[in-house]
């Protein structure tokens, strides 16, 4: 089967991985949710990655791998979530932003202390919503240990949203490129204001 992070440009793919399923098998059980908002990070030329100038350290060393390994990283005592895209030593990156849940919701609320969009809006609120705590996944592969990548599709975005990415200060001119995608409307997409919600449909044809 054709490693489906190593098949197209890392801005297309950061797009089309909106509305595939991401789903970690825990201790705690089965956790899972829509992608609804990525970042694209595109290695050594990109002075927000973690892989700028060709930066390879033992942390980051799972960017350097094939398409589809998980790089797990700390921010300000936070974890967040990369995907590693195209072929093993092109050391791109995706963020995995915001998920919508859709297995998991009660322990993911207990996790987080929380209820309703702010369980999961966030790429440090649904890695602890799923309960992940350290970094000992980092590394492993998609589709063959704990995490899973939809084949397809679950749902289909109405409209794909392109902004600046998140916290990317001066860094120019990549802190203004439109590296971000979101599901427009949908409620889980990080710092979304109410007026701009779509409660009936969330963002999906």
């Amino acid at each position: 089967m054709q490693n489906y992070f190593e098949t197209a440009e890392t801005m297309d793919l950061a797009q089309d991985m909106l509305g595939h399923t991401f789903t970690y098998n825990s201790d705690q059980g089965t956790f899972s949710g829509l992608i609804v908002e990525t970042e694209a990070y595109l290695g050594p030329i990109d002075m927000a990655a973690h892989s700028y100038n060709g930066r390879h350290t033992p942390a980051n060393d799972p960017l350097y791998q094939a398409g589809g390994t998980i790089y797990i990283y700390s921010i300000h005592s936070w974890l967040d979530m990369d995907i590693s895209i195209q072929k093993a030593g092109t050391p791109n990156g995706i963020l995995i932003r915001a998920l919508q849940p859709i297995d998991g919701l009660e322990q993911m609320e207990l996790n987080r202390n929380r209820t309703g969009f702010e369980v999961t809006n966030g790429p440090a609120k649904w890695m602890a919503a799923f309960g992940i705590k350290d970094k000992k996944l980092s590394g492993t592969k998609l589709n063959e240990n704990n995490f899973i990548f939809s084949a397809k599709k679950v749902q289909t975005p109405k409209n794909i949203l392109a902004t600046p990415r998140i916290g990317v200060k001066n860094k120019e001119p990549w802190t203004s490129k439109n590296m971000r995608f979101i599901v427009e409307g949908n409620p889980y997409v990080s710092k979304l204001p109410k007026r701009d919600m779509n409660l009936e449909t969330y963002g999906w044809l």
